[in-house]
């Protein structure tokens, strides 16, 4: 049986109060479907249309409290699939059924991100871009907005995700280092410009490279969290 029949993919898809630009990905992801394929997204306890639109675009949804690790915790617990795909809500996939065709080739046991495209056109997002690049190849540290692929047997061997509202990321990446760590891969996925543009490119970066730096030397999830949205 050819691999990418016989590989399923479960997409995961953590949500708060993301109704418009879920819409989005879920249109991306859909174009990619095949028997056995699943989408699962995770709403946590949103105000807005968020479950609906899910739903109107044939995903499952289950609802959970709002910790992105905890919902993420939860979508692979309901999984059917035998390799994960773990994405953010405000992202954009390009590739379709070619893309989800090369996710079911990939090697067993080898857990992926994405290359990080930002949806901006400054050119300082290129730059950004690139300094990410960078730190996922050298350093083997992706964030979760590059997004995750794995295989189950993987994903329960090095633990899962620890429900935890902030740092679930790196958490997950860094136990991921005795198998391998994740290889990134030659396919973008695209995120918004939302936080950086608010807050500033510089700031934004330097505050989360500050905030990981924290959570390694062992400060807690809530306080991080709590510092990350103030």
């Amino acid at each position: 049986m050819p691999a990418e029949t016989a590989t399923t993919l479960s997409w995961i898809i953590p949500a708060h109060e993301e109704a418009r630009r879920l819409a989005l990905l879920l249109a991306d992801v859909q174009d990619g479907l095949a028997e056995g394929d699943e989408v699962i997204v995770v709403d946590g306890e949103s105000k807005d249309a968020t479950p609906t639109v899910a739903r109107l675009h044939g995903a499952r949804v289950v609802c959970s409290r709002p910790s992105r690790g905890g919902q993420l915790q939860y979508g692979v617990a309901l999984a059917r699939g035998h390799r994960f795909v773990l994405i953010h809500a405000d992202s954009r996939l390009a590739g379709g059924a070619e893309l989800s065709r090369r996710l079911r080739r990939l090697p067993p046991g080898q857990a992926c991100c994405f290359r990080l495209r930002v949806d901006d056109p400054h050119p300082c997002f290129r730059v950004l871009e690139g300094l990410v690049a960078l730190r996922t190849t050298v350093l083997g540290l992706p964030y979760g907005d590059q997004g995750l692929v794995l295989d189950r047997h993987l994903y329960e061997r090095c633990g899962g995700f620890r429900d935890l509202p902030l740092m679930e990321d790196v958490d997950l990446v860094l136990r991921l280092r005795p198998w391998g760590g994740v290889r990134q891969l030659p396919y973008s996925i695209c995120t918004s410009a939302r936080r950086w543009r608010r807050h500033g490119l510089l700031r934004t970066s330097v505050r989360n490279m500050i905030l990981m730096l924290r959570w390694v030397w062992g400060e807690d999830s809530e306080t991080l969290k709590r510092d990350y949205y103030s």
